[in-house]
């Protein structure tokens, strides 16, 4: 397939995905929106490289707010 065309969807492997390694059951997955699977998805992938590569958490410093009207 070349640039722009569309891929189809394997839904077998976005279930089995979220069952086997994100651990919902089947009707659960059923009812998810897909959104809420990539980002659960691509947590999961930092994590499993975080494992697998052995490293090390890096704290990230935060913003102070000091108003909520500058959101």
């Amino acid at each position: 397939m070349g640039a722009g065309e569309e891929k189809p969807i394997d839904f077998s492997w976005i279930i089995f995905i979220g069952m086997n390694r994100l651990g919902f059951p089947y009707r659960q997955m059923m009812h998810m929106y897909f959104g809420f699977w990539a980002d659960l998805f691509e947590t999961y992938k930092k994590q499993y490289n975080f494992e697998t590569k052995r490293g090390l958490y890096v704290l990230q410093e935060e913003d102070e707010i000091s108003s909520l009207s500058v959101l």
